[in-house]
């Protein structure tokens, strides 16, 4: 893992950034990169070079001379090879340049020529809003407190090209501007020093799974606000709370709709004649009546055996 410094506008130092890629074994980087490079230099060929074979050029239809009698060498096209303005042999053709390469390779290829300019790595700020209006002379002044001096080349590399910056840059011969997706091992090994802003810089820590951290700008950070009162704070068991709260208003509930219901059994127990009453009702009724006469229910109920005997003896 690199470390590497973050700088303002003004050429301050403000913070410091990690920069951790994944890499090539030391014992393959180079022939990794050599791949790579390659690769690009060979596909940015267009192979547009073409001549024409005697076939293609144009005339030469007809035999200049018969075969014999004329005392000079036989010939039967004007646009032989070996004649001028003739036909070219074995002459450059058009062609397609093109060397592929795995994708895995090309982003190892990627991060490991990224990895390896660490030490001449510098991390700006984001400086779009500076550049209003765009200027050159604001940008070179820039770069030269950045510490790229006048006869050094530098790779700026933005999220996002947009307008101000490329009129900003674009008179400047020694620096070359890209965007984020069009970063690539020549250029990053063709320069002198490699500057990244911060945006551009975490969007390619996110793209290549790095494990550094972030960028750390050495400004005072603000705290959260805190709440003002306890209501406002939550507590783990305040769902249990509610929940059992809504649990004992639901029986509360049942019991109150429970309460209306046995008086009015009651009621019709009451009104109801013996003859109707089932065995249980019966019995608790003359219970009730000694209960009210102020007769124990033992008493009353043997005064009522001995008149029914009597009325059967009768």
């Amino acid at each position: 893992m690199a470390s590497c410094v973050v700088k303002n506008w003004q050429g301050e130092t403000v913070g410091s950034a990690e920069l951790s890629l994944k890499v090539a074994r030391p014992e393959t980087a180079t022939h990794i990169l050599y791949l790579a490079l390659r690769r690009q230099m060979t596909n940015a060929r267009q192979g547009n070079a073409h001549t024409k074979t005697r076939a293609e050029v144009r005339g030469g239809g007809r035999k200049p001379w018969k075969q014999k009698g004329t005392g000079r060498a036989r010939a039967g096209s004007i646009r032989s090879p070996l004649w001028r303005k003739g036909g070219v042999i074995f002459g450059p053709r058009k062609r397609e340049y093109k060397l592929a390469m795995n994708r895995k390779e090309r982003q190892l290829a990627l991060r490991t020529a990224l990895q390896s300019r660490v030490e001449d790595l510098i991390v700006v700020e984001d400086f779009q809003e500076q550049l209003n209006p765009p200027k050159t002379r604001a940008v070179a002044q820039a770069l030269l407190r950045w510490g790229v001096m006048e006869d050094q080349s530098a790779l700026l590399i933005v999220a996002e090209r947009s307008e101000a910056v490329e009129r900003a840059v674009r008179n400047i011969a020694r620096v070359k501007l890209i965007g984020l997706d069009q970063i690539n091992v020549f250029d990053l090994l063709n320069v002198d020093w490699v500057l990244i802003t911060v945006s551009a810089l975490e969007q390619l820590k996110a793209r290549w799974g790095s494990d550094a951290a972030p960028a750390v700008l050495e400004t005072p950070s603000r705290e959260a606000p805190q709440a003002d009162s306890a209501e406002d704070q939550a507590l783990p068991g305040d769902g249990l709370v509610d929940q059992t709260a809504s649990e004992s208003e639901y029986e509360e509930e049942g019991q109150t709709q429970a309460q209306p219901k046995a008086q009015e059994e009651q009621a019709d127990l009451q009104g109801r004649p013996a003859e109707q009453q089932g065995p249980e009702e019966q019995t608790e009724e003359p219970q009730a009546q000694a209960e009210a006469q102020g007769v124990e229910p033992s008493t009353a109920e043997e005064a009522e055996t001995a008149s029914a005997e009597e009325e059967s003896n009768d």
